[in-house]
C-alpha cells in the first residue's frame, strides 16, 4: 500500500465511524487559562496523571506519541537528549518550541542559547499540556509552533497521598519512583524522588570498555502555605534537582556496520560521557483580591552545568610508520554513508576512517582528541499573570523579566586517548584543567522583557480570542573576564499578534479559524544582521464530541519568511559551530487529526439496566499529513524538504480494561525523513508497537491501595530502522525492551 492509499483509507475510516463522541477528560491546568482542549480555538491536548502512570514511560518522545503533529529526532533511545519539533520547526535540540515546567521556562537558557542539552525528567510528571499555533500566543519567546508544559507533582489539596513504583527490565534497566504529600493545618507539602538507569542497548567494541548506559536521579520538594484570608492567598516553594551521567556519543555507524549489527558501537567512542547537574527553584504567590481576578506571581532561578567529554578528531600518521608528524582529521570530514572502502586506505582520511571503525590498529604516535565540553547555564526571572473576568471577557495579561546566560569553562581543556591492541580506550594525557581558564571562556547573556495580553470574548455561539505579545531582548557576547567585549547591548524587539474565532454550530460540534504571527529569536552572540525567524501561521479546525467519543481535524499552513539553522555538532555540521545560516523562505502545510471511541465494542444499553459489560475497549487513532518545502532566497535549498520534518505520522491504540486488569497495544508509524537540508541523508520508516498491561494485586491492607503488577514492552516486534543519520553515521531505534514491576498507592 503506498502512502496516498493509506491517507485515503484513514479518512475513509473517519468518515464511516463519525458518531457521537466526547472530548479528552481534563483536570485543572496551568497554561490553558479559562479554556480546555474542547473550547480552545487552536490545537490543544492534555495527558493526565492516570495515562502517565498507565504507560510508565520515562521518554518524552513516547509520552507524546499520541499527540498529532509532534515529531522527533531520536538520539539515544531513552529520551535523555530529546529533540522535538512541530509544524515545520527543526526538532534538533528542541530549539524552536517553548518547553515549560509548571508554567515556567525549563531552560537552560531560552534566549542566550536555545539548545536543550538538558530535558526535564518527564517520567515523574503528573500531566502534560500541549498548545500549538495561535492558542500559544501567551507563551514565548517562540510563537511559531507551540508550547509544551510539563506539570510536576502537586501538593495534595486535602489529606495525604503517596505512591511507589519499582521497575526492572532488559539491558539492566531499573526505575524507582516514589512520592508522598500531605497537609498539616494550612501547610501542605510533597516530596518526590525518581532514579532510573540502564546499561544501554548498544555493545561497545573492544575488551574492557564500559557499557553505553546511564543513570539519572531527580528529587522534587514543594512546600505550600494556604494563607487564605480575604484575598485567598497561597505561597508555594519548589525545589528540584537532577543529576545524570550517560555514556553517550555523537559517533554513529557506517552503512556497512549498521547492516552488520545496528546495536554495536565503535570502541573509539568508549570514553564519551556526559555529566549533567541541574537545579531549579520557584517561589509562587497566588491571590484573588476580587472574585473575578486572580494574580499569580512566580520568581524562578535555574542553574545547569554539563561536561560532555567526546572524541571529535583523530590524529593519524600519513607516513604510516609510527614515528612521523601526525595529521588531524575531524569526524565531520569523514563520510559514514557507506564504509571506509570509499577512501584510499593509505590517505589520511582513509587511515582515520579505518582507525575510528576498528579496521586498523593505532600506531604509537597516533591518538584521539577528546573535547571536554564544559558549559554553565543560568536563568533568573520574575513573571506575573493576571486572569480577569469582566462581563463576557476573560482577560489574561502577563509580564516577565528574564535574564539568562551560557558560559564556557573549557578554554584550552582537552584530553588525548588511544586504542590499545585489544581495542580498549586508554587515557594518554589531559591538557589544561576544567574551569581553570574560565576567564578566557566565552560568555553569552540576554536580558529580556516580555508582556502579553489575551482577551477571550464569549458572544452567544461564538468565542473570539485576540492576543498580542511583545519581546524586548538585549544580548551580549564576550568572555567571562570581559562580558560584552565582542558584541554589547544588541537590542532586538518583536511584536506578535494572534486572533481566532470558535463557532459552536450545534451541541458537541464546533469549528474554528485562527491566525498568528510566528517569531523565533536568534541566540545571543549573533549580530544584528542575522534576522530572527518570522512566519504567518493559519489554521482551521473541526471538533465533534459526545459521551461516546471525540473527533478533531485541523488544517494548518505556516508560511516562513525565512528559516534559520544553527551549526551544531549534534547535527554533524561541517561549518563553524554556533554560526547561523538563513535557509530561505519555506512553507509547511498539513492536516492533524485524532479520533477516539471510549468503548469500541460497547454493548447495547437497556432502559433501566446498567451496562451489559464491565469491560471497556478504548480506541484511538491520531496522525498528521504534511508537506514542507523551501521556497526561495537561498537557491541551494529551493524545492527541498526541511530536515527531520516527516510527511506522515500515525498513531493508533486499542485497549481492554476491566476492574481487575488492563491491556493496551499502541502502534506509532515513523515515516522516513531527510536528515539534512540538502536531502542527502534519510532515516528509515517503521511501525513500532508498544504493549502495556497490569493486573490488580490483593494487597489493599496496612494502608496500601491500588496495588498492581505490570508488564510493559517497548518495540514489541523488535523492529529495527535508521532513527537518525547525518555526517557522524547511522543510529538505530531502541530494540525490544521488556519491563515489569509493581506499583501501589498509600
Amino acid at each position: 500500500m503506498n502512502k496516498y492509499t493509506l491517507y485515503a483509507a484513514i479518512f475513509g475510516l473517519l468518515s464511516l465511524v463519525i458518531q457521537p463522541i466526547h472530548a479528552e477528560e481534563i483536570s485543572p491546568v496551568t497554561i490553558f487559562g479559562t479554556q480546555d482542549t474542547t473550547t480552545t480555538a487552536g490545537s490543544a491536548h492534555f495527558i493526565d496523571d492516570a495515562e502517565m502512570r498507565r504507560n510508565g514511560y520515562t521518554d518524552a518522545e513516547r509520552i507524546l506519541n499520541r499527540i498529532p503533529g509532534i515529531y522527533s529526532q531520536s538520539e539515544d533511545g531513552y529520551g535523555l537528549r530529546t529533540n522535538l519539533g512541530m509544524r515545520g520547526t527543526s526538532a534538533l535540540r528542541t530549539t524552536k518550541i517553548n518547553v515549560l515546567e509548571d508554567g515556567v521556562p525549563q531552560g537552560p537558557a531560552i534566549y542566550a542559547n536555545g539548545s536543550m542539552y538538558f530535558f526535564p525528567d518527564v517520567g515523574r510528571m503528573e500531566g502534560v499540556e500541549v498548545l500549538k499555533g495561535a492558542a500559544a500566543i501567551g507563551h514565548g519567546p517562540r510563537t511559531t509552533a507551540g508550547t509544551i508544559n510539563f506539570i510536576s507533582r502537586s501538593v495534595p489539596t486535602a489529606g495525604s497521598e503517596g505512591h511507589y513504583s519499582l521497575t526492572f527490565g532488559d539491558d539492566g534497566f531499573s526505575r524507582n519512583h516514589t512520592y508522598y504529600g500531605g497537609n498539616i493545618g494550612s501547610i501542605g507539602y510533597v516530596f518526590e524522588y525518581q532514579d532510573h538507569r540502564a546499561d544501554g542497548f548498544k555493545t561497545i567494541g573492544g575488551t574492557g570498555n564500559p557499557d553505553g548506559g546511564f543513570d539519572k536521579q531527580t528529587d522534587l520538594f514543594k512546600l505550600r502555605w494556604n494563607f487564605g484570608g480575604e484575598w485567598d492567598q497561597s505561597f508555594e516553594l519548589t525545589s528540584s534537582n537532577t543529576t545524570e551521567k550517560s555514556n553517550e556519543t555523537y559517533v554513529g555507524l557506517t552503512t556497512a556496520a549498521f547492516h552488520a549489527d545496528p546495536y554495536q558501537r565503535y570502541a573509539s567512542s568508549a570514553a564519551d560521557q556526559m555529566v549533567n547537574d541541574y537545579h531549579r527553584y520557584i517561589f509562587t504567590h497566588q491571590m484573588s483580591p476580587q472574585d473575578n481576578l486572580t494574580i499569580t506571581t512566580k520568581l524562578y532561578k535555574t542553574r545547569y552545568s554539563r561536561l560532555w567529554g567526546k572524541i571529535s578528531k583523530v590524529y593519524v600518521d600519513p607516513e604510516n610508520d609510527g614515528v612521523g608528524t601526525v595529521s588531524a582529521i575531524a569526524f565531520e570530514d569523514l563520510s559514514f554513508r557507506d564504509s571506509c572502502s570509499n577512501y584510499n586506505s593509505i590517505a589520511t582520511d582513509g587511515l582515520a576512517c579505518n582507525v575510528l571503525t576498528m579496521q586498523r590498529s593505532m600506531l604509537s604516535n597516533e591518538y584521539f582528541y577528546r573535547a571536554m565540553g564544559h558549559r554553565d547555564y543560568g536563568m533568573t526571572g520574575f513573571q506575573m499573570v493576571f486572569n480577569h473576568e469582566i462581563g463576557n471577557h476573560n482577560l489574561e495579561y502577563g509580564y516577565r523579566r528574564h535574564k539568562d546566560y551560557r558560559a564556557r569553562a573549557d578554554s584550552g581543556f582537552y584530553q588525548t586517548w588511544r586504542l590499545d591492541s585489544n581495542n580498549k580506550m586508554q587515557w594518554i594525557s589531559t591538557v589544561g584543567e576544567d574551569g581553570t581558564q574560565e576567564t578566557a571562556g566565552e560568555l553569552k547573556d540576554t536580558d529580556a522583557v516580555s508582556w502579553h495580553l489575551k482577551d477571550v470574548i464569549t458572544d452567544g455561539a461564538f468565542t473570539h480570542t485576540f492576543g498580542i505579545r511583545y519581546e524586548d531582548m538585549e544580548s551580549n557576547d564576550g568572555t567571562n573576564a570581559n562580558p560584552g567585549n565582542s558584541k554589547q547591548d544588541l537590542d532586538r524587539t518583536a511584536t506578535m499578534m494572534a486572533a481566532s474565532t470558535l463557532y459552536r454550530a450545534a451541541p458537541g460540534v464546533s469549528l474554528y479559524a485562527a491566525y498568528n504571527q510566528g517569531h523565533s529569536p536568534v541566540d545571543a552572540g549573533k549580530g544584528l544582521s542575522v534576522e530572527p525567524e518570522e512566519s504567518d501561521n493559519y489554521e482551521v479546525g473541526f471538533r465533534k464530541e459526545s459521551p461516546a467519543g471525540f473527533m478533531e481535524v485541523i488544517a494548518f499552513l505556516n508560511d516562513y519568511e525565512q528559516l534559520n539553522e544553527t551549526c551544531l555538532a549534534a547535527n554533524g555540521c561541517t561549518g563553524s559551530t554556533g554560526s547561523t545560516t538563513n535557509l530561505g523562505a519555506a512553507e509547511v502545510k498539513g492536516i492533524e487529526f485524532q479520533y477516539r471511541i471510549n468503548n469500541l465494542f460497547a454493548g447495547p444499553e437497556m432502559k433501566g439496566a446498567s451496562s451489559m459489560s464491565s469491560t471497556r475497549y478504548p480506541f484511538l487513532v491520531s496522525g498528521m499529513i504534511q508537506d514542507s518545502e523551501y521556497k526561495g532566497q537561498n537557491l541551494n535549498y529551493t524545492g527541498k524538504t526541511i530536515a527531520y520534518v516527516p510527511d506522515f505520522q500515525l498513531y493508533t491504540s486499542l485497549g481492554m480494561e476491566t476492574t481487575n486488569y488492563s491491556v493496551g497495544l499502541g502502534a506509532k508509524y515513523y515515516d522516513d525523513m531527510f536528515t539534512d537540508n540538502m536531502n542527502v541523508f534519510r532515516t528509515g520508516k517503521a511501525f513500532i508497537f508498544d504493549l502495556h498491561s497490569s493486573m490488580n494485586l490483593p494487597m489493599n491492607t496496612a494502608g496500601i491501595r491500588n496495588a498492581k503488577l505490570f508488564l510493559n514492552v517497548d518495540n514489541l516486534f523488535d523492529k529495527v530502522y535508521v532513527a537518525s543519520e547525518h555526517e557522524y553515521g547511522k543510529r538505530p531505534n531502541k530494540p525490544l525492551s521488556i519491563m515489569a514491576g509493581v506499583k501501589f498507592d498509600f
